[in-house]
């Protein structure tokens, strides 16, 4: 997968905030009640935060893909709806409303990089950067070499993104293990630590990953084929691992770790396999993958405990180039509320 066709020319729109605990579903249930809600004055009383914060949360709620970005014919107003997945992880009866399980900060994570992806420095940083141990100036150039003559963006938006970035992932030693969780969640995914090694280097953090469910992986890995090749009905787990864009890359896994996570998977879901052809393993599924990832995952989630009332997203797909559509062009059908 290649940086033009995987990442709008994005940068810098956070207003320097890391997504915080809260902001993701408050963005979605805003903008259920009023589409127009980030563009009012008194959005900072509707949402009790300060004016940039604002911004920095719709922004957010459209890179995570539980919203979708509109504008009315002949207004240039931006509006916002929430996507499919915003309503059903985070809508009435949603899967996960008050983000309770990590899977779903896992999930999100996936969302964020998955194309079209509005933060082109987090998916370099996790598709192609190769380096394990980096400091800020590095990965900071690396971003301008391989944005030069796509985006050109400007230095301080890139210095800005990259500290962003950091923030987001990387636990502060300096606060106790619930104040980082509610300065920013995704620090509990243990992505990106503070070297050991080099003071002021940071480090990515490969290989297995205890809290990532074995569905969410599946549910990635056919997501990625959807949207690179969807009528394929098999996918190498090397390619799954260390592709551009892939699961692997995403989740700093190596292809052992990943090859383990599908074999769980394929223990619950009847509908994928892992086959292995002339000693190369490969994730086989039976039928669509966006079908496929879409009644994964929804399985996964009904079987949380408590949780046996969960949406059904009906035969509206979840996965692949389709997920991220507007909501409100969705719910003509009962169906997905049923």
């Amino acid at each position: 997968m290649r940086l033009d066709t995987a990442c709008a020319p994005a940068f810098a729109r956070h207003e320097t905030f890391h997504p915080r605990y809260g902001w993701i579903k408050k963005s979605v249930d805003a903008s259920t009640e009023d589409p127009d809600v980030f563009s009012r004055d008194e959005a900072v009383v509707i949402l009790g935060v300060g004016k940039n914060m604002v911004r920095s949360i719709r922004h957010w709620g459209v890179a995570f893909k539980v919203l979708e970005s509109w504008k009315v014919p002949g207004s240039r107003v931006a509006m916002a709806s929430p996507s499919r997945f915003g309503e059903i992880l985070f809508g009435e009866r949603g899967w996960d409303p008050y983000c309770e399980q990590i899977g779903t900060l896992w999930l999100l994570h996936w969302l964020l990089l998955a194309p079209r992806s509005s933060v082109p420095v987090w998916w370099l940083a996790f598709s192609e950067f190769a380096a394990v141990e980096f400091t800020d100036d590095e990965l900071e150039q690396f971003v301008a070499d391989r944005t030069k003559g796509w985006a050109d963006p400007h230095e301080s938006s890139i210095k800005k993104d990259v500290s962003c970035l950091l923030r987001m992932y990387a636990r502060n030693p300096d606060r106790t293990s619930f104040e980082d969780m509610i300065d920013s969640p995704f620090r509990e995914l243990d992505l990106i630590r503070p070297s050991v090694m080099t003071p002021g280097a940071w480090r990515f953090i490969i290989g297995e990953k205890p809290t990532l469910p074995p569905a969410v992986a599946a549910f990635a890995a056919l997501d990625f084929v959807a949207r690179i090749e969807s009528s394929a009905r098999t996918v190498t787990v090397s390619r799954l691992a260390t592709e551009a864009g892939s699961p692997g890359r995403a989740f700093k896994l190596s292809e052992q770790a990943l090859l383990s996570l599908l074999e769980r998977a394929t223990t619950t879901c009847t509908e994928i396999e892992i086959a292995q052809v002339a000693g190369v393993h490969q994730l086989a599924f039976a039928g669509d993958p966006s079908e496929v990832a879409t009644e994964l995952l929804w399985d996964h989630y009904r079987s949380i405990p408590g949780n046996s009332q969960a949406r059904f997203p009906g035969h509206h797909l979840i996965a692949g180039p389709s997920a991220g559509d507007a909501i409100q062009r969705v719910l003509t059908d009962s169906e997905v509320l049923r």
